[in-house]
């Protein structure tokens, strides 16, 4: 397959799946090299996207086996002064060393890393405002305790705080159906897409085997029409599969609104990026003791009756949302 061929398959998977092109990719691989290797779904997704699969394979630097051009330094000399007359010798100068030239790569990007840029630049035309909420964590680590000490005489697995804090948006869009509504241009009219199912986006950070991560964003179907146990099981089941590499198509597919949580790397506060199609997202940061308190013993934090605290924003589309329902909206899930 050509250079160009396998650009344009790229670019063709960037715009079907968006930040989750790079994993599929990735299944393109598997499915040359073995077609049973991938779901059903995806056989016949790729063999579709490269028809009778006549191709050649391009070598993995992509150019065909060609030599990468070489990188040349450059170094600057002083120019020799006149000569001198004998009779007045003129001393001469050590010229000074040269600077080392500066050596850089460039990597135009493509695919799926193209689509990246192509979305946040997209992003960029919706006019976002962001509402933040700090929440004591006392009573839903209670609570936690209560539900993971019931899954563990059931042989059911346990609860996190994710789960928890994924079922109160659930919960609170009972509420303010209006933040799962879409915003889009219709017959060149702006409009409310009013939309009655939850497709929960759940934002996954996976880590290559070369150090890099990828993040994908699957979402759990009809999240908002499950019960907490069936919600729980789905969850686990989209990140299970997330981490197998067996995600299909589908799963990528109508997510309304989403949750990201960059509080397990530490990150106390997020403002993320709202996608084009989605009204809102939320961001659940680490789950801290306040600065100033945290050299204090448990003993003391006590008896002063200082909470852990996470903070969780709500970034939304404002042409649709008003600032007044996102601040609503997190009191009703605090």
């Amino acid at each position: 397959m050509s250079q160009q061929v396998g650009n344009e398959l790229s670019e063709i998977i960037a715009e079907d799946f968006g930040p989750n092109a790079t994993y599929v990719e990735g299944l393109l691989s598997r499915f040359r090299s073995n077609p049973e290797s991938v779901d059903e779904s995806w056989r016949a997704y790729f063999a579709e996207l490269i028809g009778d699969g006549n191709e050649t394979v391009v070598s993995a630097n992509g150019n065909d086996g060609a030599s990468a051009p070489s990188t040349r330094s450059v170094t600057t000399e002083t120019a020799a002064a006149a000569a001198p007359a004998p009779e007045a010798p003129v001393k001469k100068e050590t010229p000074p060393p040269a600077s080392p030239a500066l050596t850089t790569e460039v990597t135009a990007l493509r695919g799926a890393s193209l689509k990246i840029v192509e979305n946040m630049e997209a992003s960029l035309s919706v006019p976002t405002a962001t509402s933040q909420r700090r929440i004591p964590v006392k009573l839903l680590d209670e609570n936690r305790n209560v539900i993971n000490k019931f899954l563990r005489e059931q042989d059911r697995g346990k609860a996190s705080y994710t789960h928890l804090i994924a079922w109160a948006i659930l919960r609170a869009l009972d509420e303010f159906p209006q933040l799962n509504d879409g915003f889009d241009v219709v017959n060149d009219v702006p409009s409310r897409v009013k939309r009655t199912d939850v497709n929960l986006g759940i934002a996954i950070d996976l880590t290559r085997k070369d150090g890099t991560r990828n993040l994908l964003v699957p979402n759990i179907k009809n999240a908002n029409r499950l019960r907490f146990s069936e919600f729980l099981v789905a969850y686990d089941d989209v990140i299970k599969r997330a981490r197998d590499g067996k995600l299909q198509i589908g799963d990528f597919q109508g997510t309304t609104i989403s949750i990201t949580n960059p509080g397990t790397i530490g990150t106390l506060s997020s403002m993320p990026r709202l996608m084009v199609g989605q009204s809102v997202i939320i961001a659940t940061g680490a789950i801290e003791y306040p600065v100033e308190n945290q050299a204090m013993t448990p003993e003391a934090l006590s008896q002063l009756g200082i909470s852990k605290g996470v903070t969780v924003s709500s970034t939304y589309d404002h042409r649709i949302i008003q600032g007044a329902e996102s601040g609503a909206f997190l009191s009703r899930m605090h």
